[in-house]
């Protein structure tokens, strides 16, 4: 992370400041003169790597309440761009400050101009920073600083003066419903503790006429005051700081707020300079005064800072990514480690009982044997399948006949009865089958026949030959057809049995 150098204007001279970790230290004080400005343009070059904030503390400033109707995007940078050069036309220091929207009506918002109004005052200092080529993070005043915690500090979200002590005077702001409405410094010419108590409350009580006056205060009402002094210094202030029918005056602890704020060295009076700074570097304000030519290159770092940023986050999930990986190959290392010396340990113990057994007749290449032989009579054999196919098509279209036995072979003779092998005989396919028929129709010959025709009949076709091999009776030519029933000659108990022929040329 760069390191924050914060540069106090208050006045003819800019006051250099080092932050680190709460700590302020100062590191040099520069002037208006040639030889100054060298030193200065010298300085930045030497923390060329630091970020700088401009922290302003002048009474040249400009502040203007005005309620504009609600717009965005373009149409707002426009409409606020055109207010600013209205407003302060002869300073490109200036921003817009929201302060929320109307509830009631068309909404309307209602937005505060600020600026510092005398470029004169910034000009040599913003020609060093571009002459160093240093980071300018932005141009910030001290009402900007203090509108980021005064508001939570006072707690009240009535109008409130809050009153701080510097070197460059004695500065009042003004805050109504935790908003910045405006700020003013007056100088001081002693610096002394009296000077101190009678600006803070005589400029007190003009405020509070110019609030009546633009009707900011309710008739009749009392201005809370809070001044911020160091606890040795508050007794010396209350004797010019009273409360009046118009003013009620409160102050607060400047050392305790510093330990509270977390800053280091705490301060020896009731200058609250380093406090500033210090809430300058840890809570930097949203809006700033300095255009963005003068802020390209603070720009440029933080597009910088944020690939640089991205790319750490993914090589920091790479390692993550690697670790894992990493710890993952070690506990499948582990595992198959133990897995090895499981299986070492299973053959410790199976081998003495492998030794005991008989040896089989069998030698270790006969499966792959087998294997071989099954796929040669598997490449010589195809028209098989389709035979097989074709019978078991033709038995699941008669559920009522059982198979009961089935072989198959190969032959190159028309396994036609009283056929001879003729040359270039080509080779069929032959399937015998056994099977049975229902037990009800064993007393019934004519139907046992009629099931058995439809059978063979279902299964023949142009390219299949079907030969019926036995019947569950016989049967000649010069014999009737009787009913069992009637000859008793078949018990009723005898299931009829047949067997056929399916030949198929391969």
């Amino acid at each position: 992370m760069a390191a924050k150098r914060i540069l106090l204007l208050d006045g003819p001279v800019l006051t250099a400041h080092c932050w680190s970790g709460g700590e302020v230290k100062v590191e040099g004080e520069f002037s208006r003169e040639p030889v100054r400005l060298e030193a200065l343009v010298a300085y930045l070059k030497k923390h060329h790597s630091s970020l700088f904030y401009l922290l302003a503390d002048i009474a040249e400033e400009g502040y203007q309440l005005e309620d504009l109707p609600y717009v965005k995007g373009a149409d707002r940078t426009a409409l606020l761009q055109r207010r600013l050069s209205q407003y302060y036309y002869n300073t490109p220091l200036s921003t817009a400050i929201s302060l929320g929207r109307a509830k009631e009506g068309r909404r309307d918002e209602r937005l505060l101009f600020a600026a510092l109004t005398r470029i004169e005052t910034f000009t040599p200092w913003l020609d060093a920073l571009r002459e160093a080529e240093a980071t300018l993070a932005g141009v910030y005043s001290v009402p900007l600083v203090l509108a980021e915690w005064v508001p939570q500090l006072l707690g009240a979200s009535g109008p409130v003066l809050f009153v701080s002590l510097s070197r460059g005077g004695v500065r009042q702001t003004f805050f109504d419903q935790g908003k910045l409405h405006f700020s003013r410094l007056s100088q001081l010419a002693t610096h002394s503790l009296d000077e101190m108590g009678r600006t803070s409350a005589s400029d007190a009580a003009r405020i509070f006429q110019y609030l009546s006056a633009q009707r900011q205060l309710p008739r009749g009402g009392v201005l809370r005051t809070v001044v911020l002094a160091h606890a040795g210094e508050i007794p010396a202030l209350q004797n010019f700081c009273r409360d009046t029918a118009e003013l009620r005056f409160e102050f607060i602890d400047l050392v305790a707020l510093a330990r509270q704020k977390k800053l280091k060295e705490v301060p020896a009076d009731s200058n609250a300079e380093k406090l500033l700074v210090h809430s300058l570097a840890t809570k930097t304000p949203a809006q700033q005064f300095a255009p963005a030519s003068e802020t390209r290159l603070y720009k440029l770092w933080q597009i910088r800072f944020a690939l640089t940023s991205a790319a750490w986050m993914v090589f920091a999930s790479c390692m993550l990514f690697a670790g894992k990986t990493l710890l993952n190959v070690y506990q499948l290392r582990d595992t198959s480690e133990a897995a090895r010396a499981l299986t070492r340990a299973d053959d410790s113990a199976t081998t003495p009982f492998l030794r005991r057994c008989p040896r089989s007749a069998h030698q270790p290449r006969q499966p792959a044997r087998a294997d071989r032989t099954l796929r040669c009579i598997a490449k010589t054999h195809p028209a098989d399948g389709a035979l097989l196919l074709h019978l078991s098509q033709a038995l699941n279209d008669t559920p009522r006949i059982e198979l009961v036995r089935l072989t198959w072979k190969t032959t190159v003779d028309r396994p036609d009865a009283g056929s001879k092998p003729a040359a270039g005989a080509e080779s069929w396919a032959v399937v015998e089958i056994q099977a049975r028929l229902p037990l009800g129709l064993a007393s019934n010959r004519r139907a046992q026949l009629e099931l058995i025709e439809s059978f063979a009949a279902r299964l023949r076709d142009p390219r299949t030959d079907v030969r019926v091999l036995s019947r569950p009776f016989d049967i000649e030519s010069d014999k009737a057809l009787k009913n069992p029933a009637e000859t008793g000659e078949v018990q009723l108990a005898d299931v009829p049995k047949f067997s056929l022929r399916i030949a198929q040329k391969m």
